[in-house]
């Protein structure tokens, strides 16, 4: 299992893993050694194996070097994996230190899989899918695809899909991803001040958590710097307001949960937009441009305060949802690997 980066292609990977594992499947997971991903399997007691990775793009000709040069380092790291692991396949959920490995699978002629939470697909998905077993998407994507690709869903941790949402009226939830977003946590702060009469969970991330406390002047607010157990607020949320990564969505969906969705307006090839888009063509969601954010107390407020538009928000969400995603995905991937 491959993945790196941000939550949301690491928490797809972990659910899918989960359920592998029920099937008799062993997972040894490659990822950053400093990332998020190596605290995250080490704590669900995965054997974790460590590929250095860096990003491409933006880079200038002297970085593009240092680039080929830990693209070489990820190379040979990855293939010594292939030969000792000798797997089964390798399935990578995105992030840079995917590529080094998938290469290394193809090159090695073993069976690979992917799976890919936005409707754009990111750059290891376009560059791989094509030779790839399976490409998993989470929402319908924008452009046409391979008779191997089929959407399915974010892969779930049961936790997610076994949770209920029990909201008491006046909770809205504010949140940005594993990274946090500034823009958000900022807005936070001014809504909570002018609507004291909600309560606020706002889900900070770890580099504005301090930012943040500094900056409360209500008393109406709950901070957190980071979750690997969104449900706990998910089930809370009357409303949510957040970024609109793939996993996210996948997760507030499957709790029904009424949303203001802010793409992040610089995400590569606007992926967030397209996301945000076509949760507001179902009905499950409002989108608002970032830089639309002063208006964002008016229409939390109206939202808060109109119940048939909440429970139609929340009825399209739940035909929205795919909770049983990481079932299906597992089966497809133990039918082609049996064929």
């Amino acid at each position: 299992m491959v993945a790196g980066g941000t939550g949301g292609h690491i928490f797809p990977a972990l659910a899918l893993a989960d359920e592998l594992i029920k099937r008799g499947a062993e997972i040894v997971w490659v990822g950053r050694p400093q990332g998020l991903e190596s605290e995250l399997a080490l704590k669900r007691g995965f054997r974790f194996e460590p590929v250095p990775a860096a990003g491409f793009s933006g880079l200038g000709i002297l970085g593009k070097a240092r680039w080929l040069w830990a693209f070489l380092r990820a190379f040979i790291r990855s293939c010594s994996l292939v030969r000792g692991l000798d797997p089964d396949a390798v399935i990578a959920a995105g992030g840079y230190v995917s590529a080094a490995p998938l290469l290394c699978a193809e090159f090695s002629g073993k069976a690979f899989f992917l799976l890919e939470q936005n409707r754009i697909p990111g750059r290891v998905t376009k560059l791989f899918a094509w030779r790839a077993r399976g490409c998993f998407f989470a929402f319908p994507p924008v452009m046409g695809t391979g008779d191997n690709c089929i959407v399915t869903g974010n892969p779930l941790r049961k936790e997610i899909t076994a949770g209920h949402r029990h909201d008491d009226g006046r909770t809205v939830l504010v949140l940005g991803g594993s990274q946090g977003a500034r823009a958000l946590n900022l807005a936070a702060i001014d809504l909570a001040a002018a609507l004291t009469n909600f309560r606020f969970i706002i889900i900070t991330g770890r580099r504005d958590y301090n930012l943040v406390k500094s900056r409360i002047r209500s008393g109406n607010c709950e901070l957190v710097d980071f979750t690997d157990r969104p449900e706990e607020f998910y089930t809370q949320a009357t409303i949510a307001i957040s970024r609109a990564g793939g996993m996210v969505l996948s997760e507030l969906v499957t709790f029904g949960v009424p949303t203001i969705l802010v793409p992040f307006p610089y995400a590569t090839d606007k992926h967030q937009d397209a996301n945000a888009e076509y949760l507001a063509s179902v009905g499950a969601a409002i989108v608002l441009d970032q830089n639309r954010l002063p208006g964002l107390t008016s229409l939390v407020c109206s939202l808060m305060t109109d119940d048939a538009r909440r429970r139609e928000m929340s009825e399209a969400a739940y035909r929205a949802a795919s909770p049983d995603a990481a079932q299906v995905i597992a089966e497809r991937i133990a039918g082609c690997l049996a064929g």
